[in-house]
């Protein structure tokens, strides 16, 4: 194997396992069940087992290792290679920030995480948008809705309008945090068009290219 993808492999699990030994260091000071839902101000409103915190990370660590080698169009990961690792790194990155601060805020027995959840979900969008437009087709990873896993140049096309559209989305979710002084609805309004305007857009783009290949 490459030396370079080895020592990058290795820096993306130390950079997984950061939360996690920050939890195991402070395992007899934390209580046995944990916040791990929050609502729209930041306040708790689900609790479980603090061996989530070390699930979470880890499985999601080792499950997108396996990904490429089960999905049936596996070699599709050759050419997003480096796109894919980037995506593992923002992953890895966003949920180590929230597990490391839910610790934190635990330890020092604050609940309410304010507005660091929306932001990082907002943030989440952004930087994925920033990558969507090189991913290729495959089952695992992107939209995968009928019309995008059936045309790959509807894929295609798909995967670099919403990569806009999560960019700019996530930007305005971001500024809007700061501006309006309720965003919860707001919030529910920009991640449903995210969501929902490319599958929209996909099976438009879907029905022009059938047309046009009859």
């Amino acid at each position: 194997m490459n030396t370079k993808l080895v020592i990058r492999e290795i820096s993306l699990f130390l950079l997984t396992a950061i939360p996690v030994i920050y939890l195991l260091l402070n395992w007899s000071l934390l209580p046995e069940r944990m916040p791990t839902h929050f609502d729209f101000d930041g306040d708790p409103n689900g609790y479980g087992s603090r061996l989530v915190y070390v699930l979470l990370p880890i499985g999601i660590y080792f499950l997108m290792i396996i990904v490429p080698f089960i999905d049936p169009r596996k070699k599709n990961y050759e050419l997003f290679s480096d796109t894919y690792f980037k995506l593992r790194v923002i992953l890895c990155i966003m949920i180590g920030a929230i597990d490391t601060m839910v610790i934190y805020n635990t330890l020092h027995g604050i609940e309410k995480m304010g507005l660091l959840m929306p932001l990082l979900v907002y943030l989440l969008f952004t930087l994925l948008g920033n990558y969507m437009g090189t991913i290729r087709p495959n089952y695992f990873v992107g939209i995968k809705v009928p019309w995008t896993l059936n045309n790959d140049a509807v894929w295609v096309q798909t995967h670099k309008f919403a990569g806009k559209l999560w960019f700019w989305g996530g930007l305005t979710g971001i500024a809007s945090l700061f501006v309006i002084p309720k965003p919860e609805i707001l919030m529910l309004i920009i991640i449903g068009l995210l969501v929902i305007v490319p599958i929209v857009y996909s099976y438009f783009i879907y029905q022009r290219i059938a047309t046009h290949e009859e």
